[in-house]
């Protein structure tokens, strides 16, 4: 995956695993012709080819945010509530280019021919994968974007792109959202009998799943931080009214 050379990418840690997270490299492989049907395998074969071609459209995604939006943060006439704000606004953008074009997506093709493999680069990357809810640890990050929106919009416009910026930087978490959805339905296609594949894949989900509570969780700390005062008290009034009636609405 080539670019346009905008920026220097952030290398991460050379070992992005966990001890015990994942089998070792050295186990046989886990599934057989022999123990899958042949309708089964085709099914297995199209949801990995999904996760993969997906995975590209996902890294091709973070580099255009990369190589469209990241010159805007150097340009003379940048407001000055925007300057030094690059980290606030992207966050770890940057990590996740790298780790998902240089590491993730090479894996996951790596397991074309072998879908239920896939669960191991799941249980490998536990820590680089935090990275999508590490993105939104920033309180001050919702007004930057909503000034950047404001600065930026001209810049969508000259693109000729139907998404903004913010909805560009939700593709984190949409894409753990993603990943929880195609490893349900490689637990649907494995049989109980593949016991050992079968938990893996159940751990990895539980893993992704997690996640993204975590991403999601911070969405919503967000939503309530950028809300006025007034209209927090009228959510907090809403919520005492709902509670007051609950008892009458239990009794009838």
């Amino acid at each position: 995956w080539g670019r346009s050379g905008v920026c220097v990418l952030l290398r991460l840690d050379q070992d992005h695993s966990q001890p015990g997270a994942h089998p070792s490299s050295t186990e046989k492989p886990m599934e057989s012709p022999s123990r899958l049907s042949v309708s089964s395998h085709s099914k297995l074969r199209h949801i990995i080819d999904e996760m993969v071609t997906t995975e590209r459209e996902y890294v091709r995604s973070l580099c255009y945010i990369i190589d469209s939006y990241f010159p805007e943060m150097e340009r003379l006439d940048l407001p000055q509530d925007l300057r030094g704000k690059r980290s606030v606004i992207f966050g770890n953008l940057e990590k996740l280019y790298d780790f998902h074009s240089q590491y993730f997506l090479r894996e996951l093709e790596s397991c074309c021919n072998h879908p239920l493999r896939v669960s191991h680069c799941f249980l490998r990357h536990v820590r680089a994968l935090h990275f999508p809810a590490e993105q939104r640890e920033h309180p001050s990050e919702e007004s930057c974007i909503s000034a950047c929106l404001g600065t930026w919009g001209f810049k969508q416009v000259q693109l000729g792109d139907k998404m903004d910026l913010a909805s560009y930087l939700l593709k984190p978490i949409q894409r753990m959202s993603k990943y929880a959805l195609l490893l349900k339905d490689l637990i649907k296609e494995c049989s109980e009998a593949q016991e050992q594949e079968l938990g893996y894949l159940r751990a990895a989900e539980e893993m992704v799943k997690f996640q993204l509570r975590h991403g999601n969780d911070l969405l919503a700390m967000d939503a309530i931080r950028d809300l006025r005062w007034g209209s927090l008290v009228a959510l907090a009034n809403s919520i005492l009214h709902a509670a007051l009636r609950l008892p009458s609405l239990l009794s009838w």
